[in-house]
């Protein structure tokens, strides 16, 4: 079963889309309960998108603070935790991009989720050039491209919608290096190392030498970040509590949202404990 249908391309689809999805994943941790004494002193495993670490580390500092509760945060691209946590342990995992977890759905490796934020992909460039100005700009001859790998969210889906599009072929004749995470492919723009890259957009804004274009394709399109239980998590309940605070904690959501992430509307109802 799919929990998630990306990309979109339609506004009104995204609209609706997404709404399902809240409810659903909503609905799935409305049957969470409250952690128990032998859970308040667990330590629980994230793993967690390398792009989304600053914010999420703020976030996961301010739950232990409030539970007493450690977190441990893997950090790396989102396709290659799936391929750790099929080898280890662990209790939640939040990628970039919700197409993971259907793949985690997929491979069965996965209970509930909740959705957390939204990401637009855009084009980045150092500030001070002004040679590109639009995607059809990355197809001219001498451009410099990083790009991120299938390993990375950001570039299965910028892989995924050029291609759809008709683009790829043109683009990728200027893709000079590969990286694995979007914060390495971000970094070799500011430092004059390639001269564009597509990135999420509130990682490229929030770095002081880029500058941001926005792309109708990538605009229409807002993937969404979810959250998921493991299902070889050791402490599942206390899981569904960080899931919970990261996703809907004002504490969580303010400091999403001063890393310019977007968060999805929440339906008009809370989880409660049973």
């Amino acid at each position: 079963m799919r929990i998630f249908n990306d990309p979109m391309k339609h506004p009104v689809l995204i609209s609706l889309t997404l709404a399902v999805t809240l409810v659903a994943c909503w609905y799935a941790l409305s049957l969470r309960g409250t952690p128990s004494k032998e859970d308040s002193g667990a330590e629980l495993t994230l793993y967690c998108a390398a792009g989304l670490q600053q914010p999420i580390s703020q976030i996961t500092r301010s739950y232990t603070e409030n539970t007493g509760r450690a977190v441990n945060i893997i950090y790396n691209g989102s396709g290659a935790l799936l391929s750790q946590i099929k080898l280890g342990s662990g209790d939640l995992y939040l990628p970039a991009n919700s197409a993971y977890i259907d793949d985690a759905q997929e491979s069965q490796l996965i209970t509930d989720c909740i959705p957390v934020a939204l990401l637009t992909a855009i084009i980045a460039v150092h500030k001070g050039n002004r040679d590109i100005q639009s995607l059809e700009d990355l197809t001219k001859p001498g451009i410099r491209i990083s790009f991120a790998d299938e390993s990375a969210a950001i570039g299965r889906f910028a892989r995924a919608q050029l291609i759809e599009h008709g683009v790829y072929a043109a683009i990728k004749k200027n893709i000079i290096v590969t990286k694995p995470t979007v914060s390495n492919i971000i970094e070799d723009v500011a430092l004059g190392s390639a001269d564009a890259t597509i990135a999420w957009r509130a990682l490229a804004s929030n770095h002081p030498q880029l500058r941001i274009i926005q792309v109708p394709l990538f605009t229409q399109a807002p993937q969404t970040t979810a959250i998921a239980i493991l299902k070889k998590s050791d402490h599942p309940t206390a899981a569904r509590d960080l899931a919970n605070y990261i996703s809907s904690a004002e504490v969580a959501r303010e400091i999403l949202q001063n890393y310019g992430i977007e968060l999805p509307e929440m339906p008009n109802s809370t989880v409660a404990d049973e």
